[in-house]
């Protein structure tokens, strides 16, 4: 991995931001990293993930944080609904040398660790679907992308994205299924910056650790925090009818019974309980 270089203002944000607010949370994240990472908080920004994607040459170990996102991007290309007020928007990215296949649990183990954060420190059950969607209450509170640029013949920029539902959530109407926030579910407000300040760290931390250590960790938390175990689900690429979700495989792929075989899913939507196709 590279020294972490400062970039050359990939991120400006498309409307003036407010020093109060931005400056503070900065400074707040600033002060739970190491010296090494570069933390950057706009007010308002298409997204996260694209501008740290346009600026991955000089992107390592770079955090950006919008109050407010335009243009989210989710799994596949699809958009991430971005309520203006109050939920977080985060990008961490850093320069690898390791091949594409060993990041294949990086996402996954993000989202266990951040399920345990939740957990410790708001006592809530945090549940996680396949592959990394954060879930509080039965309902969808997060999730986590990543997207990967070739800087050099032997290096890749990693980016990770978090969208987190803090404050509010998307619509149900709108999003197609049920959706919370954190502070719906605990009844209360919690403190922005602290939740930001722990995603930041969270992703970080795993991001550094190795292959083994990924996969060990993901493997002893994800029954904890699996959502679909045991449950009927249905995904596109099994056609009509639905499926048992059996856990994970030893690759990361969801086995699922469905026809009276086993079988492995590795991408692609699933949804929870029979659809009927016709």
């Amino acid at each position: 991995m590279t020294s972490p270089t400062s970039p050359t203002s990939p991120t400006s944000p498309t409307s003036p931001a407010a020093p109060s607010d931005t400056v503070r949370l900065r400074q707040k994240l600033a002060a739970s990293l190491d010296e090494g990472v570069y933390v950057n908080v706009v007010e308002s920004i298409p997204s996260t993930n694209t501008a740290l994607k346009e600026s991955a040459d000089s992107s390592d170990q770079h955090v950006l944080l919008a109050l407010e996102q335009t243009a989210g991007v989710g799994r596949r290309g699809g958009a991430w609904l971005s309520p203006p007020v109050g939920n977080l928007y985060l990008s961490y990215a850093f320069h690898s040398e390791r091949p594409l296949s060993e990041l294949t649990f990086l996402p996954m183990t993000i989202a266990v660790a951040l399920a345990d954060e939740f957990e410790a420190l708001f006592g809530v059950d945090c549940k996680i679907k396949w592959p990394n969607d954060i879930y509080l209450g039965g309902k969808k509170c997060g999730g986590i992308l990543i997207e990967t640029v070739n800087v050099s013949a032997d290096e890749l920029a990693v980016i990770i994205g978090l969208g987190l539902n803090v404050a509010q959530a998307p619509s149900s109407d709108v999003l197609q299924r049920p959706a919370t926030s954190l502070n719906a579910e605990l009844e209360h407000d919690v403190a922005f910056d602290e939740v930001a300040a722990v995603c930041a760290k969270t992703i970080i931390d795993i991001c550094r650790l190795s292959h083994d250590s990924l996969k060990t960790l993901l493997r002893s938390s994800w029954p904890k925090r699996d959502l679909l175990f045991n449950k009927r689900i249905s995904a596109p690429s099994l056609g009509a009818g639905s499926a048992i979700a059996r856990g994970l495989s030893s690759d990361g792929g969801l086995q699922v019974e469905f026809a009276g075989a086993m079988t492995t899913l590795y991408a692609g939507e699933v949804s929870l309980g029979h659809v009927d196709t016709q």
